[in-house]
């Protein structure tokens, strides 16, 4: 579960290094930014973006299938939460739309969570595009 994030965050982090060293460029269009590059590191973290969505649609069919085959997800991969002596799953995630928060989640307490870290999320950014402007 965590590699698709390790690979996501270490894009990221290529990406800001090539911004901070001068290799690459950041703009705004309206609220959303754009980044543009051609240097080495750019293009590695970029394709360690790629790949962490590759890798984790690859582990989120891999898991279905595993399910459908009568198999269960691998322990502490989700939350239970005893309900009536049956489990039940707890989700939630955040949808950036540039700097706006879309939060969910499957009841009021993990989507205020989410809530609360996309609003973290898009102060972080926020702040790292003003300091580079």
């Amino acid at each position: 579960m965590w590699v698709p994030v390790g690979l996501f965050v270490g894009g990221i982090v290529l990406i800001v290094a090539a911004v901070a060293s001068g290799e690459a460029e950041v703009s705004l269009l309206v609220v959303f930014p754009v980044f543009s590059g051609s240097s080495p590191l750019f293009l590695l973290g970029t394709l360690l973006i790629v790949m962490s969505f590759i890798v984790g649609f690859l582990m989120l069919v891999l898991g279905q299938m595993q399910m459908a085959a009568g198999g269960t997800w691998p322990a502490g991969d989700f939350p239970e939460v005893q309900a009536s002596g049956s489990t039940r799953k707890e989700y939630g995630g955040v949808v950036m739309v540039g700097p706006v928060p879309i939060a969910f989640g499957s009841d009021r307490r993990i989507a205020l969570i989410m809530l609360v870290l996309g609003i973290v999320l898009a102060i972080v950014c926020l702040g790292i595009l003003a300091a580079l402007a």
